[in-house]
């Protein structure tokens, strides 16, 4: 393996933490930490929670997501998981572009050009109909399994099998999902080696996942493998987990995928790598596609329960990913051999990708659509200037390394900037952290709260986590649905009994709600709420005045 010297550790860490706070950036409670934050601080604090349904059914015995967690928090003293869980986030992103970075040299690629391939894998990009990402925001299971795979792959092209087998041993231990396809892809490999000896990491870690699964605590519902899908069950799986059912994606994402699938057989036609780099480019796309034929027969028609839990469709992310990789590679080494225009082709498909979720829009773009147009130009110029580093490499020293710094620098200005890419949307407002604050401070620790107007959006999820509150229901929590039937049905009939219109307090009262909070426009000034802001208003359910009409107009 190459030494890594410090300069090039620096760069990378200053990519990482690039990536981090600009481009393509982080959240906390936006996504599925809304639903692992209540696990873990129940795990953490067992007088927590203890009406919440989403806390009270965890489904983290195959991932040592939560073991961890609890560990770094109870070696760091953190007052609560954000601490923790960023620093894995860290981690993992830093080893995904050191994993990156070995690939590059193992294509005999210059210290820059390798970490100019591993920039643009640092720019992540955004998969429709699966919903992933190549950097998940959130830090999740299956965001640090995804760097951990990349790495893997970059210690076995380097050389070292028997690290890239622990790096991935370590990545089934967070979420194997996410890396069943490197796993079939390098036992595929062993196999027409013949020499299986390296892959015991692997498993030893299938053994241990399996071990660990037997002693989690505090599960109250087992996930199922086997049996099929009833269709009152498919239907809130259907609601609630789109991603997971092929018949209902649209045609646009199938279309994106099949176009990264060609991309990358072109590339890997052209560049044409070592093995077992050219192996394992080649095998992780096509175990993407085959999961989408795959999935469509074992859970759109065969109705499998252990697919939505499985998700193998989320499997695609390695074709765009490797299609992003193969065609930085590509311009690299185009532009090493003096073939300027070549390289700024494939370096436009590979900057591409993070500039637009559907690739296809800035290969032919409708250049009358004002951000279309701004983010094919911006992608030109990045092009312009990876092609550029590359072809100065060796003969133009100081021409190249300020096109080098610049390609590197500019695109966590000029894709969110100029390029206006919006990954998320910031939706932890300081509103819901003082109700928070108030819940949590006057409310015991069991009470109860709904949110009955807040439908599908995330507040209710931040004041759960930021209060320690139960919540009865709410939208975000239903994800659960994929993994295990009773909350399923449970989950529903909650939801269903939350939405009830123009009901008195003493309804939800009666279904166990101890608070109901509403955006304060709904609530009529007079109303006797027992705490309100210029956003929320909080009525209790329990010593309403009878008679005193509806919580909301």
């Amino acid at each position: 393996m190459n030494r890594i010297t410090a300069a090039v550790a620096a760069a990378l860490v200053a990519l990482t933490v690039a990536g981090f706070l600009f481009f393509p950036g982080h959240t906390y409670l936006h996504s599925d930490t809304q639903v692992y934050i209540p696990i873990l601080e129940r795990l953490w604090d067992g007088s927590v929670f203890g009406k919440d349904m989403v806390a009270q059914r965890p489904h983290v015995s195959y991932s040592i997501y939560d073991e961890t967690a609890l560990l770094l928090r109870r070696i760091t003293g953190a007052d609560g998981f954000r601490g923790p869980l960023y620093a894995q986030q860290l981690l993992f992103r830093a080893l995904g572009l050191l994993g990156v970075y070995l690939t590059g040299r193992s294509l005999c690629f210059s210290i820059r050009l390798a970490l100019l391939l591993a920039s643009v894998y640092g720019l992540g990009g955004t998969i429709g109909g699966p919903s992933v990402l190549i950097h998940e925001y959130e830090p999740i299971p299956r965001g640090y399994a995804g760097g951990l795979v990349v790495f893997a792959v970059g210690l076995i092209s380097s050389g070292r099998m028997g690290w890239g087998a622990a790096a991935l041993g370590l990545a089934i231990l967070y979420h194997p999902p996410t890396t069943y396809p490197a796993v079939l892809v390098l036992f595929a490999w062993a196999a027409w080696k013949r020499d299986f000896r390296w892959l015991w990491p692997v498993a030893a870690a299938v053994a241990a996942a399996l071990v660990l699964s037997k002693l989690q605590s505090g599960e109250t519902e087992p996930q199922q493998f086997f049996g099929t899908i009833d269709a009152e069950l498919a239907k809130l799986q259907q609601l609630r987990g789109r991603y997971n059912w092929l018949s209902l994606w649209d045609a646009t994402w199938i279309r994106h995928i099949q176009m990264m699938a060609l991309v990358c057989a072109a590339a890997l036609w052209r560049l044409c790598p070592p093995q077992p780099l050219r192996w394992i480019w080649a095998g992780l796309p096509l175990v993407g596609l085959l999961s989408m034929p795959a999935a469509y027969l074992l859970l759109d028609i065969g109705m499998w329960q252990f697919m939505p839990q499985f998700q193998p469709l989320r499997a695609v992310l390695f074709v765009t990913l490797t299609a992003g990789l193969a065609c930085a590679a590509c311009g690299i080494r185009a532009g090493m051999k003096g073939r300027m225009l070549e390289s700024a082709v494939w370096f436009y498909i590979a900057f591409a990708i993070p500039a637009q979720s559907d690739v296809l829009q800035l290969l032919l773009p409708d250049w009358r659509v004002a951000d279309i147009r701004m983010r094919a130009l911006v992608t030109a110029s990045l092009a312009a200037l990876a092609a550029l580093a590359s072809a100065w490499e060796s003969s133009r020293r100081t021409p190249a390394i300020a096109c080098w710094v610049a390609v590197l620098a500019l695109p966590f200005y000029l894709i969110p900037g100029p390029g206006k890419v919006r990954n998320y949307r910031d939706q932890d407002q300081p509103e819901s952290r003082e109700l928070a604050a108030w819940a949590r401070a006057n409310t015991p620790k069991d009470a109860v709260f709904q949110f009955p107007d807040a439908g599908q959006e995330l507040y209710p999820g931040f004041f759960r986590a930021y209060s320690l509150r139960s919540l009865y229901v709410d939208y975000k929590g239903g994800g659960q649905v994929n993994l295990l039937r009773r909350f399923a049905m449970e989950w529903w009939d909650r939801w269903q009994k939350a939405a009830a219109k123009g009901k008195d307090p003493a309804y939800f009262g009666a279904l166990g709600i101890d608070y109901l909070v509403y955006k304060a426009a709904s609530v009529p000034k007079d109303a006797p709420t027992v705490w309100r802001s210029v956003s929320y208003a909080v009525l209790a359910t329990k010593g309403y005045p009878p008679g005193g009409g509806n919580s909301s107009k």
